[in-house]
């Protein structure tokens, strides 16, 4: 399937008139609800008003796709916005780069449709060439006519990539533990991949690395354990026996070496370099639907 079956030349809107990316979000909603594409204006509403757009993917600095399924729409719909002046967080905020929005909305039942449609768009949005010249279109006519656009192919088969979370926290063998305590205990994270000069994956640091090998201190005052914390180094507690599975691996695959070796969480690498990580809990969230109970702390990887 192309895009172009699915992106239509109304809910394609250049320029846009917004200042922020919320705004931009707000202003594709109301084109899908005007074209006839969103049959519930009001779910629609109350979804945009009442919560976060959860899943925002950051695809390089200037393209920026926030995608979610809801029972707001009965199909796949796409809109895209192109600013003239790079977007803002919020109002206020220094540091505006996003000029590209793209909305991804589908029904609750369309989970394969709808991350492939995600994966997709975010493989030819990171392509610079193909960013400048949606942000010189000034119609519709001019974004459908940029070929890349065109040639956007839907994969019927899910992947690794298309489910992995991209944003990777990581560590190297040389770090102080220090760090890799602060970074989990900030992020809620339950495990860092520790990577070489080239982001290869050396090994791995969980939580239960660090409990099993700072058990003994427990009892030792809290200044004294600091001190050891900042004099080890991660290559003295991670674990080197490491699996990695690729982004182009399919994910029918993988899920069942998750569940078959009893794995919860496992990096993805492509030509070598570490590019994502992936979770039960991305699986059970993106594809089911389901947050893990309690929310997955795995999902930042």
């Amino acid at each position: 399937m192309r895009l172009t079956e699915i992106l239509r030349p109304e809910h394609v809107v250049a320029p846009l008139s917004a200042a922020t990316i919320p705004e931009a979000v707000t202003q594709l909603a109301r084109t899908l609800v005007a074209s006839g594409a969103v049959p519930d204006r009001e779910k629609l509403r109350k979804l945009f008003t009442e919560t976060r757009v959860r899943d925002l993917i950051h695809v390089g600095d200037r393209v920026v796709m926030p995608h979610l399924r809801t029972d707001a729409v009965e199909e796949l719909v796409v809109a895209v916005g192109i600013a003239p002046r790079p977007l803002h967080e919020a109002p206020g905020d220094a540091g505006a780069v996003a000029q590209v929005v793209v909305l991804v909305l589908a029904p609750l039942s369309a989970a394969g449709l709808y991350l492939q449609t995600v994966a997709a768009l975010a493989r030819v949005l990171r392509h610079d060439d193909v960013v400048d010249r949606l942000v010189a279109s000034r119609s519709a006519a001019e974004v459908l006519a940029i070929p890349a656009v065109r040639e956007i192919t839907i994969q019927p088969r899910l992947l690794v990539r298309d489910v992995m979370t991209q944003r990777v926290f990581r560590t190297t063998p040389d770090s102080p533990v220090q760090e890799v305590l602060e970074m989990i205990a900030e992020h809620k994270l339950r495990a860092v991949p520790v990577v070489g000069e080239n982001r290869e994956v050396l090994g791995m640091v969980s939580d239960r690395d660090l409990l099993r090998h700072f058990l003994p201190g427990v009892q030792r005052p809290a200044d004294a354990n600091a001190l050891v914390w900042q004099e080890t180094r991660v290559r003295e507690v991670m674990s080197r026996s490491v699996i990695c599975v690729s982004e182009d691996q399919a994910l029918a695959e993988v899920t069942g070496m998750l569940v078959s070796k009893d794995i919860e969480r496992l990096p993805v690498v492509h030509d070598g370099q570490l590019t994502g990580f992936l979770t039960r809990g991305d699986i059970l969230r993106k594809v089911f639907g389901f947050a893990a109970a309690p929310v997955d702390p795995d999902h930042e990887g």
